[in-house]
């Protein structure tokens, strides 16, 4: 099968220091360590897998696990201190459903303006105007400004609109968080519809049900560790026994 990303030996390390005194830091500084001495936080070490085109994988793990610096990695936003990352065809990051998006703008036009944030001509979007407000449940407020829209009518509209995109691969973080149940059963659908096309999708999520129903493979992270890549169901259940017995 043709890969679509393949990740080698991918380390990252962020540089902390801080130059500035007060009381605080000085009281709480070791005393044998010298002043301003920069340190390294290494957060992710030696990651590496493979994912095939058309393929779901899920990125899962704790809060401070590494899945956004991974993501970030993926997307070319951030380099890897070590190692080294292989994209075949074009993608999308996204993060926060609705950034862009301006507030005293109507919906229509807040269509057109999210669409060409992520590269859709204004054109292809005109065609599926009606259907982008259909899908996100908007019909009625396409003269209406943004301002008056709830918070989970915002994420399915901008899902809406990026879902129309032709690219070959998704890099999703905690896009499914910020949606009620309605939304995330859209964007389910969304996810297990094929319809010939390759899409490829990279998902970090903390919905170990949208995983194992949506995702063949997931890669468990741990503070920068890569514990385990696998099928998605096996990878789900060590997760969750590890942290059942954290407490």
């Amino acid at each position: 099968m043709d890969t679509a990303v393949v990740v080698q030996g991918v380390c990252r390390e962020f540089w902390t220091h801080s130059t500035r005194r007060n009381l605080f830091r000085y009281l709480r500084r070791d005393p044998r360590e010298p002043a301003g001495r920069p340190r390294t936080i290494e957060a992710l070490r030696d990651i590496d897998f493979s994912v095939y085109k058309g393929e779901r994988v899920a990125l899962i793990g704790n809060n401070s696990a590494g899945k956004t610096t991974l993501l970030r990695i993926i997307a070319g936003l951030l380099r890897p201190t070590r190692g080294e990352v292989q994209v075949r065809g074009e993608m999308i990051l996204l993060t926060s459903l609705g950034v862009g998006l301006l507030e005293d703008l109507t919906v229509e036009d807040n269509i057109f303006l999210y669409g060409a944030i992520y590269g859709l001509e204004r054109r292809r979007t005109r065609e599926l105007l009606a259907e982008i407000m259909e899908w996100a449940g908007v019909e009625r407020y396409v003269e209406a400004k943004l301002k008056t829209l709830s918070s989970g009518m915002r994420a399915r509209l901008a899902f809406s609109v990026v879902r129309q995109m032709q690219t070959d691969l998704f890099l999703l973080d905690e896009t499914l968080a910020t949606g009620d149940v309605g939304f995330r059963k859209k964007c389910e659908t969304f996810f297990a519809r094929r319809n010939g096309v390759e899409r490829t999708i990279i998902a970090a999520t903390h919905d170990m049900s949208f995983v194992r129903r949506n995702c063949s493979r997931a890669l468990w992270l741990q503070d920068g560790l890569q514990m385990g890549f696998g099928e998605s169901g096996e990878i789900v259940e060590r997760y969750l026994a590890s942290t059942s017995g954290s407490g």
